[in-house]
Formats: C-alpha cells, sequence, structure tokens
C-alpha cells in the first residue's frame, strides 16, 4: 500500500460554468487555488478533444449542464486537462503518487455516468486512488460543528438541498431543483433595469455594491422606498441582527482591523457605482441594486422547508434547521444569508401561543403552525387541553463557521470564502482517507487492488 502524501492530493470540484481545484493540501487547510471554465473543444470530425479552440472544425463543449454530467467523455477530458495542467507544473511526480478526490453536487450525478467516470480514471489516467464525497456531506465536514445539517447549494440554474443526519446524506429526502438558482436574481434585476445587457446584470450582481437590507438602520433608503419588503420584514417577537450576529460573526466583519471607515458605506449612498464588464465604463445605480432577491429567498426558503419535512424524526430534524449550511458563490451577495434566515423566520417557525391570547401579529398565520394544529404527535401533559409544542422548527439558524483555518477568513471585508466550505470538507476527508496506511485493505478509496476485483462498482463500496 503506498504512502500518499498531503503535498500530492488533487481535490476537484467540476460545476457547470467552472471547475475549482487544488494540488497539495497545505498544513493551515487554504481555499482552492485554481479556477478554470468548465470548458472543452471537439473536434466536429475526429471527434477529439482539446483544452483550445484550434480551429473552426472545434465546437465548444459544456459536459455539465445544471449539475448534471450531459457529456461524460467531455468531462473525462476535462479531468485530463486538469491532471496534464499539474503534471506540467510538478514535472518530478508520478501519476501513482496522486490521489484524486472529486466533490460531487448532491442528487445530479447518475451511478452509470460516475461508474464511466471511475473506468477512465483508473485504467486511462492510471491513477492509483480515487474517490468521491458527495458535496452536502463535505460541507458538514467542513462547517464541523454538528453531524446533522442542512445544506443548500445554489448554482446558476440549479438549487439542490440535501439533508445530512449522522454524517450521511439522507437521499430520498434531498430535493434538485431544475431552472432555478442565482438566475432568479438575474431575471428580476432585469425587470428593474431593462435597459442593462445581461452581461451588466451579472457584473452588477457580482460587484459588491449589489447587496440585500436586513434593517432599516443606518439606509439610505427605507423598506417602503424599496417596495420589497419580503426580503427584510421581521416579525417583532425575533431580532434577525441579533441571530446572525451570534451565528456568523465571521460575516459581520466588515472592515480591516484598526482601519476606520472613510467613506460611507453602500447601504447610506443614493448612488453607488459599478464597472461595466465590456467597456470598462463606470455604470450608475439608484436604489434598484437593493432590490430583485425576493423571488429567490422565497424559492429557497420554500425548498428547505419541504425539504426537512420528508425527515420523519423530529428531533433530527430540528438539528437540520439548527444547522443550515449555504453554498455557491451566489450567497457572496451582502446580505443574502441573512434574507434566506429571516424568511425562514417569518414563514416557517412554529412559536407558541401568547400568554394573554391575542396574536400581535394576526397576519403571520405561517404553514408550520398549521401543521402543528393538525398534527397527530401533540402531547396533552395535563390531561385538560394544555399542550405541549412538539412542533419544529422551534428554531432556525445558519451554522456556525469554525474559528480556525485563517485562510477561510480572508477576504474579510466579504465574509471570507465560506461559500466554497464544502471544499475545506473535502481536503478534511482526503486527509483521513489517503494518508499513510489508513486504507486498511482498500474500503476508503478504489484502488488497483479493489477495481480489479469489482470493477467500476466498486466505488459504492467506499462512498459513504
Amino acid at each position: 500500500m503506498p504512502l500518499y502524501r498531503d503535498s500530492n492530493f488533487l481535490v476537484v470540484h467540476p460545476g457547470s460554468d467552472n471547475t475549482i481545484f487544488s494540488f497539495g493540501l497545505q498544513d493551515s487547510l487554504s481555499p482552492p487555488q485554481y479556477k478554470i471554465p468548465s470548458v472543452v473543444y471537439q473536434n466536429s470530425n475526429t471527434k477529439e478533444f482539446k483544452s483550445k479552440k484550434e480551429s473552426e472544425e472545434f465546437n465548444e463543449v459544456r459536459p455539465i449542464v445544471k449539475g448534471k454530467i450531459v457529456d461524460v467523455d467531455g468531462f473525462n477530458y476535462l479531468l485530463k486537462v486538469i491532471l496534464q495542467s499539474v503534471i506540467n507544473e510538478n514535472p518530478i511526480i508520478t501519476i501513482n503518487q496522486i490521489p484524486l478526490l472529486l466533490i460531487a453536487p448532491s442528487n445530479a450525478w447518475s451511478r452509470e455516468k460516475v461508474e464511466y467516470v471511475v473506468k477512465y480514471v483508473l485504467e486511462e489516467l492510471e491513477f492509483t486512488a480515487f474517490n468521491i464525497i458527495d458535496l452536502s456531506l463535505a460541507a458538514n465536514f467542513g462547517v464541523g460543528v454538528s453531524t446533522s445539517s442542512c445544506v443548500v447549494n445554489v448554482g446558476r440554474e440549479t438549487t439542490q438541498v440535501m439533508p445530512v443526519i449522522g454524517s450521511r446524506p439522507v437521499k430520498f429526502a434531498g430535493t434538485y431543483i431544475a431552472g432555478k438558482g442565482s438566475n432568479l436574481i438575474n431575471q428580476e434585476i432585469q425587470k428593474l433595469l431593462p435597459d442593462f445587457t445581461p452581461e451588466q446584470v451579472e457584473a452588477l450582481k457580482c460587484s459588491g455594491i449589489y447587496e440585500v437590507l436586513n434593517t432599516q438602520e443606518n439606509n439610505f433608503y427605507s423598506f417602503s422606498d424599496l417596495n420589497n419588503t419580503d426580503d427584510g420584514t421581521q416579525d417583532g417577537n425575533f431580532d434577525v441582527a441579533k441571530i446572525i450576529a451570534q451565528e456568523e460573526g465571521e460575516e459581520v466583519e466588515g472592515e480591516e482591523d484598526g482601519k476606520e471607515e472613510e467613506e460611507k458605506p453602500n447601504r447610506e449612498l443614493e448612488i453607488n457605482t459599478f464597472t461595466d464588464p465590456v467597456s470598462g465604463a463606470k455604470v450608475e445605480v439608484k436604489k434598484e441594486r437593493f432590490q430583485g432577491t425576493s423571488v429567490f429567498v422565497n424559492a429557497i426558503a420554500e425548498a428547505i422547508f419541504e425539504t426537512l419535512s420528508y425527515v420523519p424524526d423530529l428531533e433530527k430534524r430540528q438539528e437540520c434547521y439548527d444547522n443550515i449550511i449555504l453554498v455557491g458563490s451566489t450567497f457572496k451577495i451582502p446580505g443574502l444569508k441573512q434574507a434566506v434566515l429571516s424568511k425562514l423566520h417569518a414563514e416557517y417557525l412554529v412559536r407558541p401561543p401568547p400568554e394573554n391570547g391575542k396574536d400581535e401579529n394576526p397576519t403571520a398565520v405561517h404553514s408550520a403552525i398549521a401543521t402543528y394544529q393538525q398534527a397527530d404527535d401533540v402531547e396533552d401533559t395535563n390531561g385538560d387541553g394544555g399542550f405541549v409544542l412538539s412542533q419544529v422548527p422551534s428554531s432556525i439558524k445558519l451554522a456556525k463557521y469554525p474559528e480556525y483555518f485563517p485562510e477561510w477568513k480572508k477576504p474579510k471585508g466579504t465574509g471570507g470564502s465560506w461559500e466554497d466550505v464544502y471544499f475545506l470538507g473535502a481536503e478534511i476527508y482526503a486527509k483521513q482517507i489517503f494518508s499513510g496506511n489508513s486504507n486498511h485493505g482498500g474500503e476508503l478509496f478504489v484502488d488497483n487492488d479493489v477495481y480489479e476485483e469489482k470493477g467500476p462498482q466498486g466505488l459504492w463500496d467506499v462512498v459513504i
């Protein structure tokens, strides 16, 4: 059994638009080192693949669409391109010294195509150690606060919600939503700013001046001005700002230590600017930069509630609600995570009835409360009609990120790199399965012995 060095680990997450990967793990685990487009080029006559468009005969191929592998040969060639780049940069390293771990999106890759990838990786690329980790499980490992969580992975055109219970993805409860991702925000911005090109819309969304306002303090625009109350409405019994401060301390560090603010923050400005990606000119935006997320936030909150309703164990369901992990670059938008949490509280949090019997907020008749009132599992502990609330969620929280791993806290001004926390979890998992003699006969990854005995199907004996 070979010894695999941490410095030779190859961790890859192939996405629909971009693929991120790292070669070699440092002592202090770091965010992914490389980001490349998930694109290859195929000759229309010979069908061979290349990494660049060498002539007009080559057509662009995107092997992954909406999170799913649609061209497995193109996908395999993308892995080959990554391996070749690693070997070119490290010519003294041979392939049999490199273990490969792929991060797979939950409920998206078919078993048939995954087995085809296993065959290619072991036979054609000649890796001697290979495994796959589910993205939701990797995110749970990366956060590390509980064995149970609810992981929401948002892409450009997809959203995937997966409960993790006891460090296992609950596949039957997982939700894959095609056509609904960050594109919902783009569509709303386009309605608000019809003269913007799609490129300008995307640039605005990613600019940092596009922001979700969750409180009215110190904002130039009030919620009535924005006419977008769905994003920020707070129930009178619930302090969103306080909860966010407790659960996501790292994300509210908006300034460098010891550095005083010299200019007004974005939310206090009537107008702000971003750079047009085509012309390079500055483009001015008014209050529209605070609007356009309500449809997205509503869809994410609803998907979380519906997914977790399939978890039959109420205690485990509550654990998932207490550890919600939001991943994907969309959640770099300032205030967006808080908006999702606020919406979940407003719509689905179960509250005990008021002591005076009067509801101070009569319009907030939430579906979760209705579910509770009709549930069979409420207890009459007093025998006189005095019920104890047993329906969940009785609390909803974002998972708290670890205090260590300093590289993941950078840059502080944008809340760090936690939107890729699943990559951190994959690095932790890779160290567990590939280091030293930990394989114990091959049950933690596919090696040559496992492959010779069981073929590509041997992967399912080593995937957790």
